[in-house]
């Protein structure tokens, strides 16, 4: 397998394009031209060319139009990913997942495994590599005055120098340099997100395994009980409404013992309790716990009152019954 893309200067478009195609096909070479003649002998030539087909992908021609559903336009990163992703995940999965995980898996944790990284991962690479993120915000977050403008300018400003991947490897185009060295820099960037990429589809699928299985054990009451370490946060956030009666988790720690957890309180407020712990359990450790709950064996409640925990299960979900009842609601 032979990948062009086009020399000079590089971006997280193409670099991570080729982190996903040199994943999949691990003996391909990659060439960087503008050179028609000799971008023509790749088997996909991506960012160049000017044309769209199965072989050439080339976001900034004219014609190109492809546009998620939630009008976030791609750029070649996010149409790799929407091409090869599912390929991609499959392979993971083959490679470094064990068998047990391997068995869980299903189509439907598959696609939603692809679309957590096409909305963690390529959303923000394609939004800036089409110059619409700040268009994209002002088209989903409208600002009703010249407050709530200069609100949005001062964080549109804020994030330019935000570390993500799209500035990250904008500062890996070290100025005068010669092209040799600038293709270099191409290929160790190139096999950096390839790492990066790796193991964000490894957590990906094992979060996506886990989210199903949080769903299965949510009965729909108060508390969310787990008795094994799962990813419950990451599904509480991302179906919100089906949580909307629950106020605490319950689940082993990986440490000792098990714990008791307040739901945030929103998708935004992730940081704010639903329940907060009893004001009078709060910063308390073993044995002082123990005398203020009349419990035997707790462990400690965070002083913020957001957590806590206790030895045996079952004295843990006593500890989690008396939060409900003696807690403090944010609702």
């Amino acid at each position: 397998m032979k990948i062009a893309t086009h020399d000079g200067s590089f971006h997280a478009d193409e670099t991570l394009a080729c982190a996903i195609i040199s994943f999949i096909h691990e003996d391909c070479k990659i060439i960087r031209s503008r050179d028609p003649l000799l971008l023509e002998t790749a088997d996909i030539i991506i960012d160049v060319s000017g044309m769209n087909d199965e072989k050439h992908f080339d976001h900034h021609s004219n014609e190109f139009n492809l546009t998620r559903s939630n009008g976030i336009n791609y750029a070649t990163a996010g149409l790799m990913w929407d091409k090869f992703g599912s390929e991609y995940l499959k392979k993971i999965a083959n490679k470094f997942l064990n068998d047990k995980k391997r068995s869980e898996l299903t189509d439907e944790i598959l696609a939603a495994a692809k679309d957590r990284i096409d909305r963690e991962i390529m959303y923000a690479v394609d939004l800036n590599d089409n110059g619409q993120l700040n268009s994209y915000l002002h088209d989903t977050v409208k600002v009703e005055n010249a407050g709530e403008q200069r609100v949005m300018d001062e964080l549109n400003e804020f994030y330019r120098f935000s570390p993500d991947i799209a500035y990250l490897v904008a500062m890996q185009n070290i100025p005068d340099i010669s092209a040799q060295d600038q293709d270099k820099n191409f290929m160790t960037t190139v096999e950096v997100l390839r790492t990066l990429l790796i193991n964000a589809s490894i957590n990906a699928l094992n979060t996506e395994i886990g989210i199903a299985k949080v769903f299965a054990v949510y009965d729909g009451g108060e508390l969310l009980i787990m008795h094994e370490k799962l990813p419950w946060s990451q599904a509480v956030l991302s179906d919100f409404e089906r949580f909307a009666n629950c106020k605490l988790a319950i689940y082993p720690d990986r440490k000792r013992g098990w714990r008791v957890q307040s739901l945030p309180y929103s998708k935004a407020e992730r940081f704010k309790n639903k329940l907060t712990a009893p004001v009078a359990w709060r910063g308390l450790d073993d044995e002082e716990l123990d005398s203020v709950t009349g419990l035997k064996g707790t462990i400690f409640i965070h002083r913020a009152g957001f957590t806590g925990g206790a030895m045996e299960f079952e004295t843990n979900l006593e500890l989690a019954r008396m939060w409900l009842k003696d807690g403090v609601s944010n609702e």
